[in-house]
């Protein structure tokens, strides 16, 4: 059971380039969005593959409406979440099962488990069923479990495991003497002392070793880069030190017990622990829009529609880039943007720190928000995503050793170009830029002449001006789209940080840099 994607949905995705993550800064975004790790590598492995199917996009939007318009559906499923992980943790009894691990350890881990699966399905069934979900995503989790629940032989499991709970002790608590180590790692079991009394905790008995060895499983169970690797098996040593005064109380009934577990060995946790991805994933990013939305951030829904032939069609009305937010920007510049099959070609001049990369990113961020089903950040959205989008940024002069900078740019814009379709966003930052401006308007143009013919969407951002002032010869070439020239506004000298349509204007622009590094002839005097 999934919620990232639709009922029959071909489950395809476009995975966004390593350079693309990082030339949208996607990383700084998930760093900035959620502090936990989990929370980070799900948001990143999800923004980062984009749905090729508008349906799938559409089903994700649905279940993030649902969850931003209802607080205690959010509530239910926060908490739902952390058992599921719980659940995760535990692993799989089918697995132990088939390793012939028939020791006490596994039956109290398979009980353990159990536990916890008719619990989070419960609960799950009722934070559905009681928040009145309207999306085609959370109907269908509620119906499987509503499937589950009122199945006779679920009820049978409950009672079943209250019996072996019974059955494991004489005594309704236990109190466990336990030392560690500075690391967290269990030391030694002192003592366990047993109570005729539940123990009120924040955990429950048979919990307590999901906790342990959650905590070891973190401090042992990572890979080289330090980080927690999925789905490994830790043994709990607090468990299998109180094993053997455990199986005291329990000698008598094990083989009962063990008959018992025999008879759920195929229940369906998986069903259940795969939701664990998409609902991080949408508590995480709805837990982010209430926070822009704290700080007065206009934030929308996008109307996601798409187009009759294969192109690629959005509208954006007050559009801005979320870094600025994260770097404290407090008065933060909107724009507008528009692609159409008639308009997707646009070349964007103006002055260094004038907000043109600023520009760039926020697009390409917002569309693939929008294809992810998320929020994005403007007042407006309307069109459909792009399907997949290429980067052209400058890199660092240490990975051009082997070709130099001309040479590196030239491999990597084949490859994007190759990769390029009517569906596609490129976004292009000085490139050629380090080529004398003849040699660059050579290159330039044999580049937006076979994206003019392919249909393919871009943002030319460029110091290279007789670009722009070559389109209306440029826009006599093969193909549909027409070249537009934009600029970054620049008024009394001042940068606007504003989109607008004009061809470029060089002298405004290097007055603009004299005056800010005190070097026209004026200041220079005074001096």
């Amino acid at each position: 059971m999934d919620i990232l994607f639709a009922e029959k949905s071909n489950r395809e995705v476009i995975e966004l380039k390593p350079e693309t993550v990082k030339d949208l800064a996607i990383q700084d975004i998930v760093d900035n969005i959620s502090d936990n790790e989990t929370e980070m590598l799900v948001l990143r492995d999800i923004l980062t593959k984009i749905p090729k199917d508008i349906r799938d996009m559409q089903y994700r939007q649905d279940i993030m409406k649902d969850l931003m318009e209802n607080d205690q559906l959010v509530e239910g499923l926060t908490e739902a979440a952390g058992l599921i992980r719980t659940l995760r943790d535990l692993g799989s009894t089918k697995t132990r099962r088939m390793n012939n691990d028939s020791s006490l350890y596994t039956l109290l881990e398979d009980l353990r488990e159990l536990s916890v699966y008719v619990q989070v399905t419960e609960m799950i069934y009722r934070c559905l069923k009681e928040n009145n979900v309207k999306s085609d995503g959370l109907k269908i989790v509620l119906r499987e479990m509503e499937n589950v629940v009122s199945d006779e032989k679920f009820e049978i499991a409950k009672q079943d495991i209250e019996t072996m709970l019974d059955k494991l002790s004489n005594v309704r608590g236990a109190i466990v003497g336990v030392n560690f180590t500075p690391d967290l790692n269990v030391e030694e079991v002192m003592s366990v002392d047993f109570v005729p009394y539940r123990i009120k905790s924040k955990f429950k008995f048979a919990e307590f070793g999901a906790f342990i060895s959650a905590v070891n499983q973190t401090a042992m169970a990572t890979n080289s880069a330090g980080r927690p690797m999925p789905n490994v098996h830790v043994v709990d040593p607090l468990l299998v030190t109180m094993t053997p005064l455990i199986e005291k109380h329990m000698k008598r009934s094990y083989v009962k017990i063990k008959m018992m577990m025999n008879k759920y060995v195929k229940l369906d946790r998986m069903s259940i622990t795969e939701l664990f991805e998409g609902i991080l994933y949408y508590l995480t990013m709805v837990k982010f829009s209430k926070r822009l939305k704290k700080e007065g951030l206009e934030i929308c829904m996008p109307v996601l529609e798409e187009s009759d032939d294969n192109s690629v069609s959005m509208e954006l009305k007050d559009l801005y880039n979320v870094r600025l937010f994260f770097a404290g920007e407090k008065n933060i510049v909107k724009n507008d943007f528009r692609f159409s099959p008639e308009e997707n070609l646009f070349i964007l001049t103006g002055p260094n720190r004038g907000g043109k990369t600023i520009i760039e990113q926020a697009i390409g961020i917002i569309s693939i928000m929008a294809a992810g089903g998320c929020f994005v950040t403007a007042s407006s959205f309307k069109g459909r995503p792009f399907a997949n989008i290429l980067t052209h940024f400058p890199i660092d002069e240490n990975l051009t050793i082997n070709y130099g900078r001309l040479g590196e740019e030239a491999v990597r814009i084949k490859e994007i170009v190759k990769e390029s379709d009517s569906k596609t966003l490129i976004l292009f930052n000085e490139t050629y830029s380090t080529t004398s401006s003849s040699d660059g308007l050579y290159l330039s143009k044999d580049l937006l002449h076979i994206l003019k013919k392919k249909g393919t969407a871009a943002i030319f951002n460029t110091h290279i001006h007789e670009v722009a002032r070559a389109i209306d010869e440029m826009n006599e070439w093969e193909g549909r789209s027409r070249f537009v020239s934009i600029i970054m506004e620049i008024k009394d000298n001042k940068n606007t940080f504003k989109v607008k349509r004009s061809e470029p204007d060089s002298c405004s622009y290097a007055r603009n840099i004299a005056e800010k590094y005190g070097i026209t002839y004026e200041q220079m005097l005074e001096d």
